[in-house]
């Protein structure tokens, strides 16, 4: 799985969610601004958490939390199934942000 990632950061590495500075952390290795990145996850500590560090939050509706769960904590998009990560959610996004 390791040469699938660009990065990885571990609670060893910066303090847990909701704090940001993992995210931050991650960006910073991949020369990456908050702006121009998404973070998923499936709890609302994982929205709090995206929307400190300033990248778009969105919301994986199949995990532990309802939706209206992770909508409270912040999250900009929801996604309902895992086939929502790909090129279709690349090319909106990249709409969404004008790029």
């Amino acid at each position: 799985m390791a040469e699938l990632l660009d990065v990885v950061v571990t609670r060893q590495d910066a303090p847990p969610k909701p704090a940001p500075d993992g995210l931050h952390l991650a960006l910073s290795r991949v020369n990456v601004t908050p702006e121009r990145a998404v973070f998923i996850g499936d709890s609302p500590s994982d929205m709090t958490a995206a929307r400190a560090a300033g990248v778009v939050a969105l919301g994986a509706v199949w995990g532990w939390h309802p939706p209206g769960a992770l909508r409270a904590a912040g999250a900009d998009h929801l996604l309902h199934t895992s086939s929502s990560i790909g090129p279709t959610l690349l090319r909106h996004l990249s709409l969404i942000d004008g790029a």
